[in-house]
């Protein structure tokens, strides 16, 4: 089982996974030690492996703390009754939950937008675009590169985002950019590659998806 769980556990990368077993969502390792800590779960082992969990009927109340905290979760169901014998239930990731891209009302501010922001550099401008998948706004705008820490500064204190897409280089070769996001308390920061912020592409995609 704990193979099972290692092999899904890679595909959920920076998400906390709920892996299903029976009546409860166990976590395991180090999503373990870190949601005890958020969570104020009790913390338990297993042949030396950390462990803790929670009733899947009150698994709604724990993903909303978890989103609050600027976590991403990945639920992982059993697909495959259980049977006699030893044979190993089958099991898989059903729903990833995050904290910009959630559109159930239980985990939304109903106060507030729910922003999803992404950043990235195109020659010497930086480009800043935010969308709130939950009311469908969407804005995209640029900044020369010189101020590019004071335009993220504004517009964070303006939209308050739970959720940013960044490209790469601009965490791993710009420090004042990297010092600022790493300062934003409960944010869950998502680091793209150089390539998937292709203009050509993204204009594409965003003219395919406004019908121009």
């Amino acid at each position: 089982m704990m193979l099972q769980y290692k092999r899904i556990k890679e595909k959920s990368g920076n998400a906390v996974l709920f892996f299903r077993l029976g009546d409860f969502y166990e976590m395991f390792e180090e999503d373990a030690k870190e949601a005890s800590r958020l969570l104020g779960l009790t913390l338990t082992q297993r042949n030396g492996v950390p462990m803790c969990g929670i009733p899947y009927h009150a698994s709604q109340t724990y993903i909303a703390k978890l989103l609050k905290f600027g976590k991403k979760i990945a639920v992982c169901e059993q697909l495959t009754e259980p049977g006699r014998g030893k044979t190993i239930v089958e099991r898989d990731i059903v729903e990833i939950i995050s904290p910009g891209t959630v559109l159930q009302e239980e985990f939304l501010d109903k106060t507030a937008n729910n922003f999803l922001a992404a950043v990235g550099v195109y020659k010497k401008s930086l480009s800043f675009s935010y969308v709130d998948s939950s009311t469908g706004d969407f804005f995209s705008t640029s900044y020369p590169y010189k101020e590019r820490v004071q335009a993220l500064k504004t517009e964070f204190q303006r939209l308050l985002p739970r959720e940013i897409i960044i490209q790469d280089s601009l965490l791993s070769e710009d420090a004042d950019i990297a010092r600022f996001i790493d300062q934003q308390d409960s944010l869950l920061v998502n680091r793209f590659p150089d390539w998937s912020f292709d203009i050509k592409q993204s204009a594409e995609r965003l003219k395919r998806h406004f019908g121009m």
